[in-house]
């Protein structure tokens, strides 16, 4: 167990710790693109439903039909913790004794721009604020903090690898002791692709293999493999994984089944299925192929089958040890949950959902962060949610991964 008492904090700004941030600039998309992906993705033109796959078939061939109708009412589902400044929490990972959550406040589909750096915060298992680390970013930066993965590390090698969406994996020291406080670059995309370019690649959330592996999916038609040296590699791309828009709306959300042989992970809006989210799995062997994707589970958007409802838009996923996988869908406002064979069972809805985002099993409930992609600012809605769902997740691989010698981490180019 972790003891931070004395070391508890109030609010943001006040015991943060910072890392060196990069100075380049990301590359923009013209104005014109963000309305247009704004208006698509957000302002809701077309209708969602929800089919479902009976079993597991290549991507091309397989069928669908009726999706499950059931919801769990909005009595199930409370606040967690709120999130300070900057807000907009994504990422979230369960540890021993606290709950970890990343921001991103820079955010192209808002579109916010931020130049004040992001944020991990540390909450009890309570959801008591205990402590702030801030993380320098790109200024004027359009995308922030989303996944984060914890090794087994005991003592004060203990570490939160936290994906950075303009392409870098940071390692954040959380266990006892003075390494928490010196936040380092454990991966960077190489070129073409380069830190702050995330227009060519967005790395957005990660998971352990049980040998200290990480697989990173990627905003572009692509799945990264990074060795525990941080050296990163294109383990899987193809054509059907790339987004609506080309540069955005592709895989977001991965993790592995109960197996351990296959990984999981959703495309937020899929531009073969126009406007759909899709759950795909590939195996975990070392050189998958295109004959290895396989087509899980389909959330179609059909105009006027659940009016007023936005495209589905999945996002983030988490594996209950039962084997149902869990799919937030922050267009629709929704969880939805699947059978192991990839079948819808029910519907998750509240009104205090707003872009559900990042999941993550805490006992029998499940923790849902509200990324609160709008326009406007909301810091009412800025939020840590949880679900009672009466069953345990899934652990996930904490594996013992090397610690970097004193002034041999990876840091930036700049």
């Amino acid at each position: 167990m972790h003891d931070d008492r004395n070391e508890h904090i109030d609010g943001p700004g006040i015991g943060e710790r910072a890392v060196p941030g990069p100075t380049g600039r990301p590359q923009r998309w013209p104005r014109a693109c963000r309305r247009t992906a704004l208006t698509i993705g957000l302002a809701g033109l077309v209708g969602a439903s929800a089919t479902a796959f009976g079993g597991l078939a290549p991507a091309s061939t397989a069928a669908t039909r009726p999706a499950a109708t059931g919801t769990i009412s909005a009595d199930g589902v409370s606040v967690f913790a709120r999130v300070p400044a900057p807000g907009h929490p994504f990422g979230i990972a369960v540890d021993s004794d606290r709950v970890y959550v990343t921001t991103s406040d820079g955010d192209f589909f808002a579109p916010h721009l931020n130049s004040n750096g992001e944020r991990v915060f540390a909450y009890d298992l309570n959801g008591r604020l205990e402590r702030t680390t801030k993380i320098a970013t790109l200024s004027r930066a359009t995308m922030g903090l989303n996944g984060i993965a914890l090794d087994g590390n005991q003592g004060k090698d203990h570490a939160a690898f936290v994906a950075d969406m303009n392409g870098r994996i940071l390692r954040v020291g959380v266990g006892v002791g003075g390494r928490r406080s010196q936040p380092t670059v454990f991966a960077e995309a190489p070129e073409p692709f380069t830190y702050g370019n995330w227009g060519a690649t967005m790395w957005n959330d990660l998971v352990f293999d049980p040998a200290g592996r990480l697989y990173m999916t990627d905003d572009k038609p692509r799945i990264w493999r990074v060795a525990t040296d941080g050296t990163p590699q294109v383990w899987f791309q193809d054509s059907r994984l790339m987004g609506l828009f080309g540069f955005a709306g592709g895989p977001l959300g991965g993790r592995i089944d109960p197996t351990g042989r296959y990984l999981y992970f959703a495309v937020t809006v899929s531009n073969v299925f126009p406007t759909d989210s899709l759950v795909y799995r590939l195996p975990l062997v070392d050189q998958p192929g295109p004959g290895d994707l396989e087509l899980v589970h389909r959330f179609p958007a059909a105009p006027g089958d659940i009016p007023g409802q936005t495209t589905p838009n999945a996002t983030g996923i988490a594996f209950a040890a039962s084997g149902n996988l869990y799919v937030a869908l922050s267009g629709a406002q929704q969880v939805a949950v699947l059978d192991p064979a990839g079948n819808e069972l029910r519907r998750i809805s509240s009104p205090l959902f707003d872009s559900p985002w990042g999941l993550a099993f805490l006992g029998d409930s499940l923790l849902v962060s509200n990324a609160s992609i709008r326009p406007e600012e909301s810091p009412d809605r800025w939020n840590v949610l949880t679900v009672n769902v009466s069953e345990p997740g899934l652990p996930l691989n904490r594996p013992t991964v090397p610690v970097p010698a004193a002034g041999h981490e990876h840091h930036d180019r700049s």
